[in-house]
């Protein structure tokens, strides 16, 4: 961490660059966005300032922890990209970190790079490994071993010629850049992995998500394996529809698989429905029509279908490996997929998850096969021409020589005829030429053997990952605190829980440090209701008991939050 200075002279150096500053706290009155030092606890629960000395870091007037700590408060204050440090007024955000200011866009631009690229590039991956797998062990009994699979498309429109992959949102064809969220049931985020390459779900998963998984989840004991106990659970939807994968994860890694049937046959007998009442995750009750059956899509290999009846009489079909699980559960998970939708929405809106971090580009490994644009061109072709045949020949039936036809007529007909005849004609030779020579040209081809005006190289992700990885750990945070809340709200108030947390991270505050007693004192200025005033005093009353340890942050006292007195 670097040893801090010490003294007047001490002083002198730091502000001149010499070694780091100090963590000096002055009392200071309505400090903006003074709030945000009420995340401090939930941060550091969730592994902000953890195994810092992972990276090889040269602290010099900003430390470390400085960087980490001013990223995730610019996340929480919705700060959306370096570039809002020049709205920021640098002395009061210096008053929440305890120094004289914070750094500038330029200076945070470089401090960040030295984080996430050279020799901290590998470091970057451990630490985000480290935290992944905290978050993993942490993680409640009843929700540990189910991990949510989903993608999520960020555009570019930039010069590099990024492929084009569809953009559900957008309902278009688009340039950009895939990343695949793993989350927990409730939505909170444990990794992400990015891909410039359009391969799908399916191949990510065998690729990149299950050996990142195999790395954080323990092993099963023999007798587990034996007993037919699954490692773990992936719940995904339809586009990761692949029995050959049920089959091949079960088999090899003890993955149970678990969505939506691509291929429902016939509608159960509503006889073999019944209805079960249970909670689900998030405390509230459900009531479905239920059936079950064993099948077998493959030999030797047995998977269970479950179906429910939606509210329109629809018959919901699921697949699972997963025999464990009672049959309601099954599918209240897989209906808690739309807690994954909820944090990419959240995250877009309030995060800017989108955000394109840095320029830099780096070459993609030329070794990696992609459709040949040869191919694809050809696929094209033969598409829009059977698509013209189609119209030529329904435009040849539909023409008809009308009875006691005119000399006219009978010519004009027999010209229509003899012309829809010959485009056919034409369009059969182009038809059979492309399929030929599709025939004989190969479908995937390595990078290095497109073409020139195809190539491409992607973004460096360096910047992007340290900055998502600061988004998740605020993501948490705010949910944990707006969890601790939510039991004091009314039923019909529980909606406002995160509006209330983001209106106290741009709430001012009074900062009162007590250094002969090693307590920092925050007094949050009152919000605009007695009512809120009540719930943010009992948050922190909780966060006071929570509060994390001073050596977490390398101060010389603990913290200590409280609010105004209620008048």
């Amino acid at each position: 961490m670097g040893n801090a200075c010490t003294d007047n002279l001490g002083r002198i150096l730091a502000a001149i660059g010499k070694c780091s500053a100090q963590t000096s706290f002055e009392p200071v009155i309505g400090v903006n966005n003074g709030g945000l030092l009420l995340a401090l606890p939930a941060l550091l629960a969730n592994g902000l300032l953890d195994s810092l000395h992972t990276f090889d870091f040269q602290n010099r007037y900003y430390r470390i922890q400085d960087i980490f700590l001013v990223v995730a408060f610019m996340v929480l204050a919705r700060a959306d990209n370096l570039n809002r440090l020049n709205d920021i007024a640098p002395g009061e955000w210096g008053c929440l970190i305890g120094l004289d200011r914070i750094p500038d866009k330029k200076t945070m631009r470089t401090k960040i790079d030295e984080l996430a690229y050279g020799t901290n590039e590998e470091n970057l991956e451990n630490w985000i490994g480290i935290r992944a797998k905290q978050w993993i062990d942490s993680e409640d009994e009843n929700v540990i071993g189910k991990f949510y699979l989903d993608g999520h498309i960020r555009t570019y429109f930039g010069k590099e010629k990024l492929p084009y992959r569809y953009v559900p949102r957008q309902k278009l064809c688009m340039r950009g850049l895939t990343d695949y969220w793993v989350n927990d049931e409730v939505g909170n985020p444990f990794f992400v992995v990015t891909t410039p390459f359009v391969k799908g779900l399916i191949a990510s998963l065998k690729d990149d998500i299950i050996p990142k998984l195999l790395e954080l989840v323990p092993k099963l004991t023999e007798a587990e394996w034996q007993s037919g106990k699954p490692r773990l659970i992936m719940i995904f939807d339809r586009e990761g529809f692949s029995m050959k994968l049920f089959k091949l994860l079960w088999d090899d890694y003890r993955i149970a698989c678990q969505t939506y049937n691509k291929y429902p046959k016939e509608d159960w007998p509503e006889a073999e429905f019944k209805t079960i009442s249970e909670e689900t995750i998030f405390g509230t009750i459900t009531e479905l029509k239920i059936a079950e059956r064993t099948i077998t899509p493959l030999q030797d290999f047995e998977i269970r279908e479950i179906r429910y009846m939606s509210e329109s009489d629809h018959q919901v079909s699921i697949v699972t490996k997963d025999f464990y699980g009672k049959t309601h559960p099954v599918i209240i998970h897989m209906r808690a997929r739309q807690s994954q939708e909820n944090f990419f929405r959240y995250s877009r809106q309030e995060f800017n998850l989108d955000t394109l971090a840095s320029y830099s580009k780096v070459d993609v490994d030329d070794t990696v096969e992609v459709v040949n644009p040869k191919f694809r061109q050809l696929e094209k072709t033969i598409n829009s021409t059977r698509a013209k045949l189609s119209r030529r020949h329904l435009k040849r039936s539909e023409s008809v020589l009308p009875d006691n036809a005119t000399d006219k007529q009978q010519k004009n007909y027999e010209k229509r005829q003899g012309d829809l005849t010959a485009e056919i004609e034409e369009f059969d030779n182009v038809l059979v030429a492309a399929k030929a020579e599709k025939r004989v040209t190969e479908h995937y081809i390595p990078i290095k053997d497109l073409p020139e005006d195809v190539k491409f190289r992607t973004l460096h992700g360096g910047r992007k990952k340290f900055i998502d990885i600061i988004k998740m750990i605020c993501y948490r945070a705010e949910v944990v605190m707006a969890n601790l809340i939510v039991p004091e709200l009314t039923l019909y108030d529980r909606d406002t829980a995160r509006s209330i947390i983001k209106n106290i991270f741009q709430a001012s505050a009074d900062i009162f440090p007590d250094y002969e007693n090693k307590r920092l004192t925050v007094c949050l200025h009152h919000t605009n209701n007695r009512k809120t005033d009540i719930i943010v005093q009992f948050l922190m009353d909780q966060l006071n008991k929570l509060s994390a340890h001073s050596q977490a942050l390398n101060w010389r006292f603990s913290i200590n939050l409280c609010h105004k007195k209620i008048p």
